[in-house]
């Protein structure tokens, strides 16, 4: 009886290590892997948001005892340099978090959004990775839809650009956005709640409010330390 039980613990023992040292070679193995892709998304996603500008150096800053990373851009027109900001904005949806990144003007005026990240309900929260086509209805029922050879942007998240993130974003319920809606809602301010995910459209709109206002300490911080260092 003992003979079995002690053969039961060893053979137990035996495959909890060979489990154990197996995760470890695959997590060694693919974290780099994984690292890189996230570093390839980070990118890609940057550049949807400053359209047009020279991504310039990341920052990070130590804004209400958290690290808050944020990156520059810069844009020549005429005798001027334009700049622009691109942080990382997160809050808890309705499933888990949502990370986007997001991209404004000195203004604060968002130039675009990227969601990078979500777990959202498919067919509900899900959807603001829904990208709109850009065919009408009778287009498309009548067969004469047609491709443009660019890839649509998620409507939800080409609603956000023109916003201005450093005032009070306004949900309203206007159904699914079209280009139509753009003048309306931004003259509120505004953008329109995905149908049966005001928490996910919550979620999005209170992490840019807090990421811009996070990006404007952020920065009178760096000026300071740029103003006490001479330069």
């Amino acid at each position: 009886m003992n003979a079995s039980i002690l053969r039961s613990t060893l053979i137990l023992g035996l495959t909890s290590f060979i489990a154990t040292f197996a995760l470890s070679h695959i997590k060694a193995i693919t974290y780099p892997v994984i690292q890189k892709q996230e570093r390839q998304k980070q990118e890609n996603a940057l550049a949807l948001v400053l359209p047009g500008y020279t991504i310039g150096e990341e920052r990070t800053a130590a804004v209400g005892g958290a690290n808050f990373t944020y990156w520059t851009g810069q844009k020549a027109g005429g005798n001027t340099i334009a700049k622009a900001y691109a942080f990382i904005a997160e809050k808890p949806g309705y499933s888990g978090a949502i990370r986007t990144m997001v991209g404004v003007d000195e203004k604060g005026t968002v130039l675009g959004i990227s969601i990078i990240r979500q777990s959202e309900t498919p067919g509900l929260g899900a959807r603001v990775l829904e990208a709109a086509s850009r065919n009408t209805f009778f287009q498309v029922v009548t067969g004469r839809a047609h491709e443009t050879g660019e890839e649509p942007s998620p409507w939800f998240q080409e609603q956000f650009r023109g916003v201005n993130a450093a005032a009070k974003i306004a949900i309203l319920k206007k159904g699914d956005w079209n280009e139509a809606m753009r003048d309306e809602l931004l003259q509120k301010n505004g953008v329109s709640a995905i149908t049966g995910a005001t928490i996910t459209t919550k979620a999005v709109k209170d992490s840019i409010e807090v990421g811009m206002a996070t990006l404007r300490m952020a920065l009178e911080e760096h000026a300071k330390a740029q103003e006490a260092a001479g330069k």
